[in-house]
């Protein structure tokens, strides 16, 4: 009865290509004891980006909140835009935590780390008695959420089954949703009180998910990769043995997997010798970290710029726009909406395994850019005449946008990030991705409002023309990950002469020439 299950051939899903068959059967993995742990415990870090989610849903909550309008003076425009900025602003310095935590102390001090800083954020925000003590809050939880996230994704891929890590991953940023969730529902259940508890309540509820984290990480076994990158390897192999071997100690997955992360570690730098010069210089050394430092800055860019900023952070004037107004009303929506945006999100997790990353990014654009331009189209109609049924029809597609934002930049993009990087500029890389993306999400909270009070609808045709080029520079740099191993993907940047062609099903082969 205790033995680890056979699989029946007939019934387990495909294995990624080149890992070796495994005798355990991983469709019914919830039978297998160790595995089953394991994927609980992974909960604990797929947590790290439930603090981005919530805050985007609370500040688009909050601005709904009649108490919280008036006990800041109600905030619009410039002013507006730097409230939510703050919250970037602080991710900003968050990403120079990141790596020096994760790769010198482990994933799970990284991890800590992170929660306890969002704690300390939450309680000065939800104590806050000022403007100021509002704002450095805010940069004190953009900090903390994004040194989890950091850590977070990474940890997730080094530690999940290599046959279920694409999955596992990719659920990482369904919990964005779960945080905006959790807000959206805390700021309509807390509108009618008379006080500030209407704001301060939702706005100490961030805490939550970070807490739980400090609490329950070290019980979640540290990464392999890192072990083996500290000399650790007994370790590592414990692990590896009890967690995807099921305590059998020859399974031949588990004897893959250690061999090729000994060879990939050996054969990369030293990433306590890495400075942030090194790192940098790293980035656009040789045609395989250039085209990975492109897909980075560009992938950061679709993730802010695509128009889903009026979508997370200023519901509440584009409903303003079109004719609801009422805190009932601008609330409910939110948290509706966010539902909508969590169940699509833990559906779209699925897909990059069987559908491919390159493809989602894809139809993704194709489809936010299609929704765009039917925000724009219902937006000009209500100013022009007032008609209550374009108004509508602006919420329908609000509604739907975040869904088609989902299918390529939730789930997918949490995998794709993490898995191009090797071992040793994962953490490094990943830093310098939410860098990146923090910039572009200060710009874009910043000039949104403005662009909202200024130009009101006709804002929304620059996202239109945008999504475009976004649309041509994925097609043509970023390549398709599906398939291959962890370690495997390195080679398929770095190899002598690598190249990529799209084949049949979504699959990317990769085709080595060598250079006499």
């Amino acid at each position: 009865m205790g033995s680890p299950e056979i699989k029946a051939d007939s019934q387990e899903p495909p294995q990624p290509s080149g890992l070796p068959e495994t005798p355990l059967n991983l469709k019914h993995w919830w039978r297998l004891k160790n595995l089953r742990t394991l994927n609980i415990l992974l909960l604990i870090p797929l947590l790290s980006i439930f603090a981005q989610g919530f805050d985007g849903s609370m500040m688009n909550g909050l601005q709904s909140v009649s108490h919280w309008q008036s006990y800041f003076g109600t905030p619009t425009g410039a002013l507006l835009g730097f409230f939510n900025a703050a919250y970037p602003l602080g991710g900003i310095f968050g990403v120079f935590l990141i790596s020096p935590m994760a790769d010198t102390y482990g994933r799970r001090v990284g991890l800590a780390t992170g929660a306890a800083l969002c704690c300390l954020g939450a309680a000065l925000q939800g104590g806050a008695t000022n403007m100021a003590m509002f704002i450095i809050s805010r940069i004190i939880i953009g900090a903390g959420s994004v040194v989890v996230a950091g850590v977070g994704a990474p940890y997730i891929t080094e530690v999940a089954h290599p046959a279920q890590r694409s999955t596992a991953t990719a659920l990482f940023l369904t919990f964005y949703s779960v945080g905006s969730i959790v807000a959206g529902w805390s700021t309509f259940g807390t509108f009618r009180i008379d006080g500030t508890a209407s704001w301060r309540i939702p706005s100490s509820l961030q805490a939550a998910p970070s807490i739980i984290q400090l609490l329950f990480v070290w019980f979640v076994p540290e990464s392999p990769r890192w072990l083996v990158s500290q000399g650790r390897n007994d370790e590592a192999l414990a692990i590896l043995v009890k967690y995807h071997g099921e305590g059998n100690s020859n399974d031949p997955v588990v004897q893959f997997e250690y061999e090729e992360i000994q060879s990939a570690l050996s054969s990369e730098k030293n990433i306590s010798q890495m400075t942030i010069v090194s790192f940098l210089r790293e980035l656009v050394s040789g045609p395989g970290n250039r085209r990975r430092t492109f897909i980075m800055v560009w992938a950061a860019i679709c993730s802010q710029m695509s128009g889903n900023a009026f979508v997370s952070y200023y519901l509440s004037p584009i409903l303003r726009s079109v004719g609801l107004k009422s805190d009932l009303q601008q609330t409910l929506i939110n948290a509706t909406s966010q539902m909508v945006s969590w169940f699509s999100a833990l559906y779209f997790a699925t897909l990059p395994a069987r559908l491919g990353r390159r493809t989602l990014f894809l139809w993704s654009l194709v489809l936010m850019w299609g929704v765009v331009i039917c925000i724009t189209a219902g937006s000009a109609v209500f100013d022009r005449d007032m008609n209550k049924a374009a108004g509508y029809s602006v919420v329908v597609f609000l509604y739907l946008f975040s869904p088609c934002y989902n299918l390529g930049f939730n789930g997918n993009l949490g995998l794709y990030i993490p898995e191009i990087l090797p071992f040793h500029l994962r953490t490094k890389g990943l830093s310098f991705f939410y860098f990146v993306q923090f910039c572009f999400m200060i710009l874009s909270t910043f000039a949104v409002p403005i662009g909202l009070e200024d130009i009101q609808w006709r804002l929304y045709i620059i996202f239109v023309g945008w999504i475009m080029v976004e649309f041509a520079g994925v097609y043509f740099i970023f390549p398709e990950t599906k398939g291959p191993t962890l370690e495997e993907i390195a080679s398929i940047f770095d190899a002598p002469g690598a190249r990529f062609r799209n084949v049949e099903a979504g699959q990317v082969k990769r085709e080595i020439e060598h250079i006499n």
